[in-house]
């Protein structure tokens, strides 16, 4: 007999199980139906619909990125939730698919690890530039104040421009068009926002055109030898261990009259070598490829410090 399992169990083992490009995706489809979910409740229980569709309205406003500084000031973790919303079902679905395409060919050619910073490069790049022409603008200053933004578009087209960038003659096949180079795709997707912008989807347009940016330039650095993911890692992998570090509970002993705490020592003569080395592979590679020897040698250390 087969064991029963659970779909959360099935989720939960393939959260941590599949690459950045599938978490990536099961993050953005959750945040949609939790959002779906809360749109249903409330227009379930209460009578007046109206009232309904501007209660939901103000909770989403705390997720969403507005492009009044003011406004900003007062929500700023707005600058990455924003990025894990969608607008409608066929919002979500366009996004997650040029995520999983494109991110498949930046994964194929620079490996998964880049994938991440481009993301988060990509939809803080677009945030900024949709802030900066609301504010500088004159032809868009009168809406700054109502302008609230949401949507993964920015941080996805980074990766589309970033992977057209990196192998512009690279082929996919396009159904009714055939063979297609993806430079071409992501020049129609850029020349398709920059004609948008006076549509009513301004300030998507604009941060689109940030995404693409930062996904070209991101790019274009590396190939020069200057890597921007390996600043993001070595914040995460300071996270961690700061994190792993403090939640740790210290280890005692007790004696007949004193409780002492109990120090570790490490017999390495070269000690100081060996934590360079591990060092060095956590900036090529992230903390996550260390073995469980190394990490817990790091930890001992810091222990000692």
């Amino acid at each position: 007999m087969y064991g029963r399992v659970s779909i959360w169990d099935d989720l939960k083992r393939e959260f941590q199980s599949g690459n950045i490009i599938i978490r990536l995706i099961m993050i953005n489809v959750a945040v949609f139906l939790l959002v779906g979910l809360v749109h249903g409740i409330v227009f379930l229980i209460h009578p007046d619909r109206q009232v309904s569709e501007q209660l939901v309205a103000s909770i989403l406003k705390w997720v969403m990125l507005p492009a009044d500084t003011r406004q900003l000031l007062k929500s700023p973790w707005t600058l990455f939730t924003h990025m894990f919303m969608h607008q409608g079902v066929f919002h979500l679905i366009f996004n997650m698919l040029w995520l999983y395409w494109f991110g498949l060919i930046i994964q194929e050619f620079i490996g998964s690890r880049r994938i991440l910073p481009l993301y988060l490069y990509g939809g803080l790049t677009g945030a900024l530039l949709l802030i900066i022409s609301y504010n500088i603008f004159p032809g868009l200053h009168s809406e700054m104040p109502y302008v609230r933004a949401l949507g993964a578009s920015a941080a996805v087209l980074a990766i589309v421009v970033a992977a057209a960038t990196l192998v512009p003659d690279y082929t996919v096949f396009l159904l009714f068009l055939g063979p297609v180079r993806i430079k071409y795709i992501a020049l129609v997707l850029v020349i398709i926002d920059l004609v948008s912008i006076p549509d009513v989807n301004t300030g998507g347009h604009i941060a689109h055109l940030g995404g693409a940016l930062l996904g070209y330039v991101f790019i274009k650095q590396l190939q020069h030898g200057n890597d921007w993911s390996i600043p993001f890692y070595r914040m995460t992998d300071w996270v961690k261990r700061r994190f792993i570090r403090s939640s740790t509970p210290r280890m005692v002993y007790k004696t007949k009259n004193t409780v002492r705490r109990k120090r570790q020592s490490e017999p390495d003569p070269d000690k100081q070598q060996r934590i360079d080395e591990i060092l060095d592979k956590i900036s090529r590679s992230g903390y996550d490829s260390l073995s469980k020897e190394e990490k817990e040698f790091l930890f001992r250390v810091s222990r000692e410090k």
